[in-house]
């Protein structure tokens, strides 16, 4: 709802107020007066205005249409993840199945040859990785979920996104920001009581545009900043615009970050219920 306030100013006829200032320089003094009340009032209309815009909008509702932007409700994809140190660069290839409406993710690795066959379901809460040298499955407990994936600066969750931003976190709307060059409303989100989650805070900006992510920041439950990711290079994928590089640095270590870059990528295909079960998991 958009409030449109009028204010009228009677600041008197031009020859009363004349008569009623011994001089020109009163004169001009009372003229300028009336134009800073113009200029006070105008400018409280204008605070007043963006104020209610930008509390109209739903803060989790933001979040909804990010999710649903870069993830769809299913997601087939494959992506190269590339951890780079100040001495080395190492990269691996992704495959990965999502349906985030039956909460089921499957993954596996496929190069390089030393790491291939990794494979990690998660059904619901549950998360397990099959491990080809031991030639056995073994589960990944919550406890678990915050340890770096493959040695990379992504942990567990992040990869298989065992916990949801939009259930189980609350959402406040703080403002808006620039962030590297996009204006962004700026979203706290704080861990429902009792949520299983990894993070005790997360700073999210979604762009004003399209609500797709540019920045998240991850704190944790001492309210540390411990990671930040960045959503770079937007481009065109079938029907839709999404970032196709993330970038995730921890905080402390400067000298490394890890980047996931999307190869390809596609949204709502029907994905057979083979693909997230035990045997599938187990395969040789």
């Amino acid at each position: 709802m958009c409030i449109i306030i009028i204010v009228f100013f009677k600041t008197g006829d031009g020859e009363s107020d004349r008569r009623a200032c011994h001089d020109r320089g009163s004169w001009k003094k009372l003229r300028m007066n009336s134009m800073k009340k113009v200029i006070f009032i105008s400018t409280c209309i204008l605070i007043f205005g963006s104020l209610t815009l930008l509390f109209a909008v739903d803060a989790k509702d933001i979040i909804r249409k990010s999710e649903d932007a870069v993830k769809g409700k299913t997601a087939i994809s494959e992506v190269e993840i590339v951890i780079k140190t100040r001495k080395w660069t190492r990269s691996m290839v992704l495959q990965s199945w999502e349906n985030r409406i039956k909460k089921k993710s499957f993954s596996e690795i496929t190069a390089p040859q030393k790491d291939a066959g990794n494979r990690f379901l998660l059904i619901g809460k549950e998360m397990r990785q099959y491990i080809p040298g031991l030639k056995k499955d073994i589960k990944i407990s919550p406890s678990m979920m915050l340890q770096s994936w493959m040695g990379s600066d992504f942990t567990n969750d992040d990869i298989v996104k065992e916990s949801s931003i939009t259930e189980d976190y609350t959402h406040k709307l703080d403002g808006i920001r620039t962030v590297d060059g996009h204006e962004c409303y700026r979203i706290i989100l704080v861990p429902v009581k009792g949520a299983a989650v990894v993070w005790g805070k997360i700073i999210y900006y979604a762009r004003k545009s399209d609500y797709l992510p540019v920045r998240q920041e991850f704190y944790n439950e001492h309210d540390v900043l411990k990671k930040v990711l960045t959503c770079s290079e937007f481009r065109l994928i079938h029907d839709r615009v999404i970032p196709t590089v993330y970038k995730m640095q921890t905080t402390g270590r400067e000298d490394r970050y890890t980047l996931m870059k999307i190869r390809k990528i596609r949204f709502d295909q029907k994905i057979p219920d083979s693909v997230f079960s035990l045997q599938n998991l187990k395969r040789k």
